[in-house]
């Protein structure tokens, strides 16, 4: 019997190539391709026409837009059958990984054999993977020139220094009971070191930046000789394709009951949680978790229906914060200050359309979340159906309620920072020793300011033009941040004035990126081969004239002489 027919669909922009490609492919018999696209609406006009069984395309496709990986994820999640090989002219190795790691079935470089790619395709479709390049998750390093290994082992040495300077300003920043004024050298000794990393890793060449990471690839066992890779601290490839919650996301009232006395804030984001102390915050969390865990029972015991939940959930969260306010401000703050608890509700009601505002209507995935928990209902991530009782919907549900705990609590010291910041006693009660000053009261309330003001103009718009979410979830460890992709197109188009040319800026940025870094690389090119072909032989010549002026001069003297002798 004849083997099946593999059906295939081409996706490409140049129609020279297209054609070129579907000519080669179509004198194959095992192989069958059913169309071809140029745009994004054909794409998914042919796909809910017919369903290929592997979809080549070029990663960067659609290229007018600012990257075609948002594509590829939305493609391996609303088709999860779809076989898609990667067809493109170059990719990074963190890319290729990633997008290994991510379930793309094959990768070719153009200009791959006719032959080799049908090989590879008939590998898919016998349900294998085709990477040749990634034998083991590994890639073959570039070859470098003598001169090009003498410049890496100048860029190696100098990371070296400065990775063996951080580990020790680390070691400085552990000692315990440190002065305020040793903390304050030591952070800034950081921060100096840690922009000269990130100064002379922008500094290295790429081929040298290609050929550390390759090494790091194919090496196992970090070398201590060996500078630290680059720390991604944007979301990365891996981010963009990678969908599913951090592998050490633990059920939350198991880390409460885990967590050491000294929690940590280990996002580098500021929250208001950081001027409490550590048992104050840790309280607090738990005040949260109670809480929502409260509301929930009180709301199944109401009877309250699916339609009704989503006007409602607002209100919902603000009396979470409310209650939780109240409890905590109860405890801790009221008997300690002027204020009766009937001035602390008026307060509070008035406060809450602001915190409502600013922090608790910006709090994603709240809907899905207590449709949830509070009617079993499958949980939807991303197009995507999970069962109640299935683990990913736990996962993501238990992410969901971590993120809103954390955030209830932070505008709970939202509402005491406002209010009752620089309260003698309500500070000692409340803060941590370092913080009592109001001078230091006052720069973490500018520090929080600051950066509200950044993340409304920058770090906001920039998430959502990139379809992400920061997500803040505890571990043993402290409390650290995920990202997670949802689509944001309706905030998108929303979007005025700075925030809206941030994503244009973005967009301007993408487009220019591949363009200046192809106008650099040429002209680097051309001044190699000025330095290398003109000027050095140019150096050579007339080094070459020198040595045979001075050859001949002696020659002649040398002549002369015996010419005088013999007379």
């Amino acid at each position: 019997m004849s083997e099946p027919s593999l059906s295939l669909l081409i996706v490409d922009e140049d129609p020279v190539f297209r054609l070129g490609l579907v000519t080669a492919l179509t004198t194959i018999p095992t192989l069958t391709v059913i169309g071809e696209v140029d745009r994004l609406d054909n794409l998914r006009q042919q796909l809910e026409t017919a369903l290929p069984d592997v979809l080549i395309i070029d990663p960067q496709f659609p290229r007018q837009s600012r990257s075609g990986w948002s594509l590829l994820r939305q493609l391996r999640n609303t088709y999860p059958t779809l076989a898609i090989a990667l067809l493109t002219a170059s990719l990074e190795y963190d890319q290729l990984l990633a997008a290994k790691h991510a379930g793309i079935a094959a990768y070719f470089p153009k200009g791959t054999a006719i032959a080799e790619l049908a090989a590879g395709l008939q590998q898919i479709q016998q349900g294998q993977t085709y990477w040749p390049n990634l034998q083991s998750g590994q890639l073959p390093a570039p070859s470098l020139s003598y001169w090009e290994k003498s410049l890496w082992r100048l860029f190696r040495d100098g990371l070296g220094q400065i990775e063996q300077s951080l580990q020790q300003v680390q070691r400085g920043l552990q000692i315990p009971n440190l002065s305020d004024f040793d903390r304050l050298f030591w952070q800034g000794r950081q921060r100096e070191l840690r922009a000269a990393r990130w100064l002379v890793q922008r500094l290295m060449p790429a081929k040298l930046r290609l050929w550390q990471r390759a090494n790091r690839l194919l090496t196992p066992e970090s070398n201590v000789n060996s500078p630290p890779s680059r720390k991604l601290t944007g979301p990365s490839i891996a981010n963009a394709l990678t969908l599913t919650p951090p592998s050490n996301l633990s059920p939350l009232g198991q880390i409460l009951n885990q967590l050491p006395l000294q929690v940590e804030n280990l996002t580098g984001i500021p929250l208001e949680l950081d001027i409490l102390q550590p048992l104050k915050r840790q309280e607090l969390l738990s005040l949260s978790q109670q809480q929502l865990q409260t509301t929930l029972q009180d709301l199944k015991s109401l009877r309250i229906t699916p339609e009704q939940l989503p006007k409602n959930c607002q209100s919902i969260l603000g009396e979470i914060w409310r209650s939780v306010t109240l409890n905590f401000f109860g405890k801790y703050c009221q008997p300690k200050s002027e204020f009766t608890l009937d001035q602390i509700h008026d307060l509070l009601e008035i406060y809450q359309p602001i915190i409502g505002t600013e922090k608790l209507e910006k709090i994603p995935f709240l809907v899905p979340l207590f449709h949830h928990l509070l009617f079993d209902d499958p949980l939807t991530v991303n197009q995507t159906i999970y069962p109640a009782n299935s683990p990913e919907a736990k996962q993501y549900s238990e992410l969901y309620a971590q993120n809103l705990i954390i955030q209830v609590a932070n505008a709970t010291m939202v509402f005491i920072l406002n209010y009752f910041a620089n309260h003698e006693a309500i500070k000692i009660v409340l803060y941590e020793q370092s913080m009592l000053s109001s001078r230091q009261v006052a720069r973490f309330r500018n520090n929080l300011a600051w950066y509200y003001q950044f993340s409304h103009y920058w770090l906001n718009p920039k998430q959502i033009f990139e379809s992400q979410y920061t997500l803040f979830y505890l571990t043993p460890q402290g409390i650290v941040t995920t990202q997670l992709y949802a689509s944001r197109q309706q905030e998108l188009e929303r979007l005025k004035a700075v925030p809206w040319l941030v994503t244009i800026l973005l967009e301007f940025r993408d487009a220019l990126s591949p363009r200046l870094r192809s106008v650099i690389e040429f002209v680097g090119n051309g001044l190699v081969y000025v330095l290398t072909q003109v000027v050095g032989r140019a150096i050579g010549l007339i080094g070459k004239g020198i040595i045979q002026g001075i050859g001949n001069t002696w020659q002649d003297s040398r002549y002369g002489d015996r010419r005088s002798e013999q007379k």
